[in-house]
């Protein structure tokens, strides 16, 4: 029998398997090595976003792009609506993005708005599969910036959406919700949960 965790990298390697295009930010993981051999058994592209550049390195199959996922302009910060402060006073500090939430800029080093750049750099291919693995100042933000960017029954999939043992999503789950061009296809009850939707229209 499948262990929980392992239920939702099988989903992640489901879905991932249909498509051509495929970015995660928030790589390194076991979920990117899933992907990677999802992208590797379908000829598909694959890129992984993350600042850590040692996270990425060892796993083959996909591209990678060290640096910032957004821009700073795009992260959720302190003061904003959807700002989300963290329930541990100065828990915060222990995070670049939050730092960078909190308006630090100088913390927000290296390369920045790689999404965007990758999509540009990809231009003749379609988005069709996007891994949210991110904190919670700017997982909004990158649903923000690919939400338009993919294609008609392409993926968006979101991990740790439960509130509030996990606060990296919740609020794009709402947005999901609400909208009448998604259409959730799977949500899992695992101890962070993983949501896979669907782009209908």
């Amino acid at each position: 029998m499948l262990s929980m965790k392992e239920k939702d990298l099988d989903l992640l390697y489901k879905y991932a398997s249909e498509c051509n295009f495929i970015i995660e930010t928030g790589g390194g993981g076991s979920s990117t090595k899933y992907l990677s051999k999802a992208a590797i058994e379908n000829d598909a592209k694959m890129i992984t976003i993350e600042f850590r550049e040692e996270a990425c390195k060892s796993i083959e199959g996909t591209e990678h792009m060290i640096g910032w996922s957004v821009k700073y302009d795009d992260i959720v910060k302190k003061g904003e609506p959807n700002f989300i402060d963290m329930k541990k006073e100065g828990a915060w500090k222990r995070y670049l993005d939050g730092r960078v939430a909190h308006g630090d800029k100088s913390a927000m080093e290296g390369e920045v708005d790689l999404i965007r750049k990758a999509l540009v750099k990809y231009s003749d291919k379609k988005l069709d599969f996007f891994f949210c693995d991110t904190g919670e100042y700017y997982g909004l933000a990158e649903w923000n910036i690919v939400k338009k960017e993919i294609k008609i029954k392409g993926y968006f999939v979101i991990h740790d959406i439960y509130y509030p043992k996990s606060i990296k999503g919740f609020k794009i789950v709402k947005r999901i919700r609400n909208s009448k061009e998604w259409q959730i296809v799977e949500q899992t009850e695992t101890k962070q949960g993983l949501l896979i939707a669907k782009k209908i229209r």
